[in-house]
Parts: structure tokens; sequence; C-alpha cells
């Protein structure tokens, strides 16, 4: 900011002192109209370095992987200030590992196999660096409905392990063992674990990691030490809010309430933390946390870690014999890649550029740096830039941290923003009470006089208030630039006592008229998606003061240069050096009739060595006599040397060191052929660039398909097909009739009839015989 003293007033009111600072930018335009030179306060930003330790790594003493690590800035709003921060990693730097496991019933074999690992994940940590120290604790969820029984018989035993012996009462988390370096200790902590069960799925891991975090002391914590937290669990996780389900409302403090034995015991006084709150915690304690589960929670867990710095998650086998191999590999990631965060306040923009390990690269913009090793000294340039000024004058004072994630170390800043001018505090020589050039009857701040009340004016000297009728005998001509002007205060406001008072406008108190004579405004600026300078800056005078990283004359546009940088290849220039990054896209050049195109201006259709489509219509035409030049006879018309060859020979190696291409482009007829141009010398002294091309004799066309043939062959297939069908239809039912006659003539043959009398019928004669006279008596 600029700052005046004595000047011209641009706006007058009796109830607050004037606002005399405005930007360079601005000052710069209006020069002496604004204010005489001799009466600007210009503030420089500075930087005083306050601690600058240099980097070591010596066994036995903390070592210093930032320098510097502390400075004082004061910084101007809206000015970029660059500071270089240096990162070399520590040798044997120290690591604290705590194992926090999930301990209900299915984790059981989980449990057993760890015991058994311990030394084995001590000796590979040892290998790493040999200030290692190991810690275990275990959890299970809250003990209340409905997250664990509260039968009495359940709260003693809630379920049964697989030897059949019941498992132990539930709790929520437990410390079972603070750091240490006694890995055996560890095995026996381990295998005498409780181990416990719950009623529902998700498990209360978030309270365990919460206090885990936190409990620095408890936990045994070490201030210069990398801290590792290993996660391990099978199942989901309770959030903030599941604990309404319980009637727990009361939010997570996020402090640490451990008793004696280790027992978490604000369980059911207070809610699961949320995410953001782990996350939160996480980096201010400087964690580093791997999410080991199982392959089927795998993808739960990483929506997990990308919501919580410096997190990972690795596959859990269902042996844990991979749980050494897991903590290796993610802490050979962490100590082999370096990446800078920072506590930057809302009104602090910060960007990181650096060349990593290539000292001769192009400095870019980034704040991770891969492949370190011991001994490697990382320069990373800092740029801040404070984008307002705070509307609370307590906020113009903040500490802020700029620091590797995962470490303790940092480079603190003490920041004072400089958003007031000197001369506005009382005791300055431009702050005087009932001065002179008010006519005693005001403050003169700045060389700007704020009236006491009931005066009113450039000098006070108007009686009444602003609010009132001007003195007629004060001259309207201060209320316009010039005696040509007729309007007064441009149109868009007052003059009172040879001050304009500017409009506000009725719809939107926020959109106003400002400036001496009302002569600019805060709305009129171009629009961007219904919003003026597109929501991404500020409108002053008519033209739009975008925020940082933005541009243009609606701030629509990126001015980060890294979305015109290719991700791929060697090639890091923008645009590959040969165009403009503009709103974040390349916009590529045109120079002699060679025009780039693509993404990054990679692709050159036009270029000497990518003249395929130039050249084809003229191989075409000539080697096979077809192509649209050959149809309007103007085969003459190319003059370049074109060998018909059998077949064109491609050699890699050679063709880049003569420099020719090789080319397969489409032709009529959909036939494709392939030719090879490459540029010679001749002439004397070889002054003479000639292109000579050979042409394969053949073309590659597709086989031509007969189509009355192909429909016959149809229409031929359909009718012997439909009459085999029906041939095969006929045959098979003769076949079943013979078959059902045969099987009614048996059934026929074998059928027996017989005559029979009704027992009930009795014929209308009898016939009695008598024995003595041998004849037959008819009745």
């Amino acid at each position: 900011f600029v700052c005046s003293r004595l000047c011209k007033v641009s706006k007058q009111s009796v109830s607050a002192p004037l606002l005399r600072c405005v930007s360079k930018q601005t000052y710069l335009k209006e020069g002496d109209l604004w204010c005489q030179p001799s009466a600007v306060i210009y503030h420089e930003n500075t930087m005083d370095i306050l601690e600058n330790r240099q980097l070591s790594s010596i066994k036995g003493k903390d070592p210093v992987q930032v320098q510097p690590q502390k400075i004082r800035l004061r910084l101007r709003p809206g000015e970029d200030y660059r500071i270089t921060m240096k990162y070399s990693q520590a040798e044997d730097y120290p690591v604290d590992l705590y194992y926090l496991m999930d301990l209900s019933a299915s984790m059981e074999p989980y449990r057993d196999k760890l015991s058994k690992l311990g030394l084995q994940l001590a000796k590979a940590m040892q290998k790493l660096t040999s200030n290692f120290r190991i810690g275990f604790g275990s959890f299970v969820d809250k003990v209340v409905l409905p997250m664990t029984s509260t039968q009495p018989d359940k709260l003693k035993s809630p379920c049964n392990l697989k030897t059949g012996e019941p498992c132990a009462p539930p709790y929520d988390y437990k410390n079972q063992m603070p750091l240490t370096e006694n890995v055996a200790l560890f095995e026996d902590q381990v295998q005498a674990a409780p181990v416990s069960g719950n009623l529902d799925g998700p498990e209360g891991g978030l309270d365990a990691m919460m206090q885990v975090i936190v409990c620095t002391k408890e936990i045994g914590w070490r201030q210069k030490a990398r801290h590792l937290i290993v996660f391990s669990t099978d199942a989901i996780f309770h959030i903030a809010g599941d604990g309404k389900l319980a009637g727990i409302v009361e939010p997570n403090d996020c402090k640490c309430h451990l008793d004696e034995k280790g027992f978490y015991t604000y369980s059911l006084l207070q809610d699961y933390p949320s995410i953001s709150q782990v996350n939160r915690k996480a980096r201010e304690h400087n964690m580093n946390i791997i999410f080991a589960v199982p392959d089927h929670k795998n993808a739960t867990y990483q929506r997990l870690s990308s919501s919580i710095s410096g997190s990972s998650t690795g596959t859990l086998e269902n042996d844990s014999q991979n749980v050494v191999a897991l903590v290796s590999s993610e802490y050979e990631k962490l100590v082999d890649s370096v990446t800078i965060i920072d506590t930057a306040p809302e009104m602090i923009d910060v960007k990181y550029f650096s060349r990593c390990l290539n000292k001769t690269g192009k400095l870019l913009e980034r704040q991770e740096c891969g492949g370190l090793r011991v001994g490697n000294i990382i320069d990373f340039e800092v740029v801040l830039k404070v984008v307002e000024c705070p509307k609370n004058p307590k906020d113009w004072h903040q500490t802020m941290e700029i620091k590797p994630r995962g470490l303790n170390e940092s480079l603190t800043i003490d920041l004072e923003i400089i958003c007031d001018c000197p001369c506005e505090n009382p005791g300055h020589r431009g702050y005087q009470l009932n001065a002179a050039e008010c006519k005693g009857k005001g403050t003169s701040v700045c060389g700007v006089c704020s009236c006491n009340p009931g005066f009113y004016g450039k000098q006070c000297e108007c009686e009444g208030n602003d609010n009132g009728d001007a003195d007629k005998s004060i001259s309207m001509i201060d209320c316009k630039p010039d005696n040509q002007t007729t309007e007064i205060c441009s149109g868009h406001g007052t003059c009172k006592c040879g001050v304009c008072d500017c409009d506000k406008r009725p719809n939107n108190p926020q959109e106003l008229f400002y400036g001496k004579y009302c002569e600019c405004d805060n709305f009129s600026c171009k629009r961007s998606g219904g919003q003026v300078c597109g929501g991404r800056g500020k409108c002053e005078c008519g033209t739009c003061n975008c925020l940082p990283g933005w541009g243009g004359e609606t701030c629509d546009c990126k001015e980060t240069n890294s979305t015109c940088i290719p991700t791929t290849g060697k090639n890091v220039e923008i645009c590959s050096g040969r165009g403009k990054c503009i709103c974040g896209s390349c916009h590529c050049h045109e120079r002699d009739n060679i025009r780039y195109s693509g993404q990054y201006c990679e692709a050159c259709p036009t270029c000497p060595e990518q003249r395929c489509d130039e050249l084809k219509d003229c191989v075409e035409c000539i080697a096979y006599n077809t192509g649209p030049l050959a149809t309007n006879g103007k085969c003459d018309l190319c003059v370049h040397e074109i060998d018909i060859v059998d077949t064109v020979e491609e050699d890699l190696a050679k063709d880049k060191e003569t420099g020719a291409r090789i080319c397969r482009t489409p032709g009529d007829a959909g036939c494709t052929f392939v030719f090879k141009y490459q540029y010679h010398r001749a002439g004397t002294g070889g002054d003479i660039k000639i292109l000579q091309i050979q042409a394969e004799k053949e073309k590659a066309c597709p086989t031509l398909i007969d189509v009355f043939g192909v429909a016959l062959g149809v229409v031929i297939s359909t009718v012997v097909i439909g009459f085999l069908i029906l041939l095969i239809w006929k045959i098979l039912t003769i076949i079943h009739d013979k078959r059902e006659y045969a099987k009614f003539e048996k059934e026929r043959a074998l059928a027996k009839w017989d005559r029979g009398e009704n027992p009930l019928y009795k014929q209308a004669t009898s016939t009695f015989c008598n024995p003595t006279f041998k004849e037959t008596a008819r009745n």
C-alpha cells in the first residue's frame, strides 16, 4: 500500500477518519492527481531472519532438516514476496511406531499372527533406523446400545473365542503398551491383549485414533521423531453423529482422556470425532497413518485416506504375514519424498516452486519432490502474497508454519500485514488534534481533516452536518473536474461544502460510486458466469483487480503455467517452447507458414519432417496412377523424385540418423499405401536440398466382395435349408406315426374277449329233473 499525508480530499465524513491508502498501481496511474510525491509514505516489504541454523545430521544430536527456522516478515497486500527454504533428509532419524488394532472377535487370528511378527517388524525397521520404538493399543467400540449389548451376561463376556473360552468384557480403547524399545514386551502385550465383541458392524476406530494422536505424554511420542500409526481392522468405522443413536450428543473435544490403566474414559460422554477433526489433529501432531485392512475394505479406507493428510492404505493378508513388508514399504515412501505443507490463514496465498534434484532444470510450481537420499539438499522457493487486509486489526499479525509433512521441524513465520499508515495512529506527527489546517475544528489524519461533530467540509469550514444543505457561499467548482463539465459529481452524488458525497445503488448498497468526482464504481466491470469479475476479483473503477492465480478482463483466466507443461516426455518447457500459456491453455505460434498444434503445441502437421499429407497425392498419382491428381490429369505437377520399390524398409536407428520418415496413408477405394521420404544434399558443396521419396510397388487394398454372388448364395442357402427342415420334419412325422400304429396293433392282438352272465339276471323258465321218472317236467 501507498499512504499519503497533507493531500487533497477525495471524500469526507464526519463519522470516521478518511482512508488514505491506495494500491501501488492506483498511485502510479493517478500520480500527482492523487497526492504529491513528497507527501507519499511508501512501505517496503521486509524480512528479518531470527533463527538460521545450518542443516546437519549428526548422530547423538538433534538433526536440522529445515533452514531457516524462524523469520519475521512485514508484507503489503497484493504483492508477491519470495523466500527460500532448504530441506535435507537426516540420517538415522528417530521413528516412533504405534500399532493400533481392532480386537473384536473377528480379529483374533490377526492378533495371534501379529504377536509372532513383533521381532521381525522391529528388525525390519531397525534396518531403516537404529533409533526405533514401538507401542501397541487396541479398540472395540462404545459400551452402550446399539453399539454393544448391555445385558449383564454380555457385559461380562459378549462372545466366545475359537478355543471355546469366553472373551473379555467390552471396552472402547485401551493403550496396551506405550512406545518402548523393548520388542519382547511388544510380543507379550499383543498376545495378552483382550479380545472382545460388539453388536453392530462399524467399530470405534476413530475414537481410538484421536486418543492415540493427542495423548502425547501417555503414548510416549517424541517431539523429534517420525510418528507412524498402523491402523489395523477388518470393519468400517463410526463417525461423528453416530453417537446420537446412543443418546450421546456432546461433540468430541479432541483432548486426551486416558486413565492410569490406559482406558478411554470419555467414551460414553462424547461423540465419535469427525474425519476433519482427525485430519486436523494428525497435521498438528505430524502423524503418518497407515491403514492396514483386508482387500474387501480397501476401497472404504482409500476414501478415508484421501481425506486425512499424510495417510496411506495397504492390503492386510489373511495371515498378516505381509505386515512387516507393508510397514517397511510405506515408511520408505515417506522418507524417499518430501511434501511441503503450511498453516497459512485464508488471507495469505502460498505457492511453492522447486527444481527438486535437477539443479539445472527449470523452476516449476510444485510442493513435492521424490527420489531423495541422505545428503540431498532441496531448495523450495516460497511465494507469499497477502490477498486482502483483515477487517479486525488484531488479525494483522499472524504466525504460520511451513514444514515437511510428517516432521516436527518447520519454518516459523511471524507475519505482520501492513494495512494502515503510520500517520493514522495517535502520536505520529501526521496525527494532530484540533489542527490549524482544520480550522481548529477537527483532527488532521494523514493531512485529511476528520471534523468534529457539527462541522464538515475539507477544512471543517462548514457548520451543520453533511446530510444538510451545503453552504450556498461554497463554490460548486470543487465538485467538477473542470469548468467545461456541467454535471456535479459526475451525476452520481451531491456536492456538500465542496466535496462530493457519492451515491449508493438503492437495490444493492454494496454497489457504490466513489472517487473525487464519483467517477468510479465497483459494479460496471465485465461479468463472467453472471458475476462481476467472475467472482474472482474486485471491480475498481471499471477494471477487474483479480485474486492471486487469476487474470484476464473478467478474472476467468488461470495464471498458473502448470497446465501448459507436458506431463510426459523430457520436454518440460511451457507449451513445448512453441507457444504462450494464456488462461491456462497453450496458444501456439505460427512462423514461416508452420503452425504447431496440440494441447502442448507438440504437433506440427505442416513441418518439413511431417509432410505425409502434403506428399501423398503426388505419390499416389505417380506410383499408382490414382488419386485426385490422376483424376484431374495433373501428375506432371509433381516434381519430386519418386522411386518405386518392392518393400519400403524401416530401420529406426538409420532412419533417425538420416531424417527419413515413413508414411502410411489411405488412398482411393479404401486402399492404403506406404512411402518413405528424406532429404539429401546435392550440388556443389551440398547447398541444394532435394526431397527423395520411395514408394511401395503395391497398395494394400481390401478384397472386393461379390455382392450378387453373396445375395444368390444367401437365397439358395435359405431355400435348401428350408427344404431340409421340411424333409426332416416329414421323416420324423412318418416314423412317429408308424410307431404309434405298431403299438396299437400290438395292444389289439393281446386283448382277450369272454362271455359272462349277470348274476342278478334270472331267466324266464326254470327246469327241474325228477330222478324217479327220468322225464323232464316243465312248468
